[in-house]
């Protein structure tokens, strides 16, 4: 079973961070599930503690499958990734024609040893692929 952290106060205001096997993702989706006196919650694996934020003794826990961390984790990831290539859609999409071909368009370097090696007809259609691609 996966090394799980969960600490009640995350790195932003209004967070809290779950660690799963050392990956940490700090969300706003994270906080409330968990009681409020509740400071973080360790896993080694096999056993772990509950670590409160009063003067209660640290309790000994042998199950963290109620708390259903690993869930948690893996659905925000995915979110994150989505967030991500929405974004990076969205970018490409505002992009102009020409800075989508920019992009696209190999290096000054790499376009010279195509013609060197296969010659100008074959840089020709890459070039010619990439315009067709984003017309004007």
């Amino acid at each position: 079973m996966a090394k799980i952290t969960y600490i009640h106060e995350g790195e932003e205001n209004n967070t809290a961070r779950i660690s799963i096997d050392n990956e940490y993702i700090d969300s706003a989706n994270f906080v409330g599930f968990i009681d409020n006196n509740i400071h973080a919650i360790q896993w080694d694996g096999t056993s772990g503690e509950i670590e409160y934020k009063d003067n209660t003794p640290n309790e000994t826990i042998t199950d963290i499958s109620s708390f259903d961390f690993e869930a948690k984790h893996a659905t925000e990831k995915q979110a994150i990734a989505d967030a991500k290539a929405k974004a990076e859609s969205d970018r490409i999409a505002n992009m102009t024609y020409a800075e989508k071909r920019s992009a696209e368009y190999p290096s000054i370097e790499d376009q010279l040893d195509k013609i060197y090696h296969n010659g100008i007809d074959a840089w020709k259609t890459t070039i010619k692929a990439i315009k067709d691609k984003y017309p004007k």
